[in-house]
């Protein structure tokens, strides 16, 4: 059958010490290519506020302050620890473009790692996220992909990602991009690759381009060969994906890159204006060469829990984490229209 939003609404009801009866209205949404469950339970936005999309902004200016002692990725530190590339990895011992440098990390846990960042900046504010600066770190990301792909045919998939702040992952504060690669294709986007190939099976046509055409309530923007949009089952908090165009990295352009910049600076520029400050990124592809017709090529970033002294993670407690279902707040169609202004003032 062809793309279909399958959901389903439920109402809950609660009794309290006292005897009050109160009615929780739950959503429960199935992700149109892998039927993954999402839950949407807009109830829980008042218990999580202060968790979720409040920082608390002098301790989190202590904590930066404190950071930029010894910070490996500030000058001078930074010329005197950062590791090289081997001779078996590239050609060169660093990538570098312009303020933005490349290289490996110390502890891979890939086939092919490296870090991506500027000696010029330490901590960057959401809405302080510039397009001209990420182009730069995704064009280097990029450069370092192909050429560490020309030297080792086997780092087939390749991903850039990005940790920000301690409820994100990140060790550092400094703010940084990483990628990977590696022979065989990473999880999740090996569930992708077999549930699209799959789609074309049963529908004869390609999923992503189906769902482009089905997903006008979702929509935000389409910007040349991306399309920016918020799913329908959203995994995390906040959720905003895109689709490129183009089957893997090797075929992206300058437009491509240009048009993820800006995509990503103004969710960056919405999550910071609504009180976030920790976030997670991954811009995947296909084989590098080869690679499946029926797949594209996509970005996903959502919003974690703020750093704050007692930390609460809200958002990979059992239900999340093991049973794979996602808990989110906001509906995804709301939060689709608020990002058009936001993609609007590009």
């Amino acid at each position: 059958m062809p793309i279909t939003f399958r959901s389903e609404r439920k109402t809950v009801e609660v009794q309290a010490a006292d005897g009050t009866i109160t009615h929780h209205e739950l959503e429960y949404r199935w992700d149109p290519l892998t039927a993954r469950l999402s839950v949407l339970c807009p109830h829980l936005r008042e218990k999580w506020t202060e968790i979720y999309s409040v920082r608390d902004d002098a301790w989190l200016a202590e904590l930066i302050a404190a950071s930029r002692a010894n910070c490996p990725f500030c000058r001078p530190l930074i010329d005197q620890v950062a590791a090289t590339f081997s001779p078996a990895q590239l050609d060169e011992p660093t990538i570098t473009l312009d303020d933005v440098r490349v290289f490996p990390n110390l502890y891979p846990r890939t086939d092919f790692e490296a870090v991506i960042t500027s000696p010029e900046l330490h901590h960057l504010p959401l809405n302080a996220c510039e397009p001209a600066l990420l182009t730069r770190f995704l064009q280097a990301a990029l450069d370092c992909i192909t050429k560490a792909y020309r030297k080792n045919e086997q780092l087939v998939y390749p991903v850039i990602g990005g940790n920000y702040l301690p409820p994100a992952g990140a060790s550092l504060i400094h703010y940084h991009m990483q990628l990977s690669m590696q022979q065989h294709p990473f999880e999740a986007v090996r569930g992708l690759i077999q549930a699209s190939e799959q789609y074309e099976k049963e529908e004869a046509g390609n999923y992503w381009l189906d769902l482009m055409a089905a997903n006008k309530d979702r929509e935000i923007e389409r910007s040349g060969d991306v399309y920016w949009y918020v799913p329908f089952a959203p995994a995390g908090f906040c959720e905003v994906r895109a689709i490129v165009r183009k089957p893997s990295f090797m075929t992206f352009t300058s437009e491509d890159v240009l048009s993820l910049a800006n995509g990503l600076a103004a969710v960056l520029q919405y999550y910071g204006d609504h009180g976030f400050a920790a976030f997670n990124f991954i811009l995947y592809s296909g084989r590098m060469v080869s690679g499946n017709t029926c797949f594209l090529s996509g970005l996903q970033i959502l919003a974690r829990p703020n750093p704050r002294p007692n930390y609460l993670n809200i958002d990979s407690w059992y239900m999340p984490l093991l049973l794979r279902q996602a808990i989110v707040l906001e509906r995804p169609e709301e939060l689709a229209l608020a990002l058009k202004d936001y993609f609007r003032s590009d």
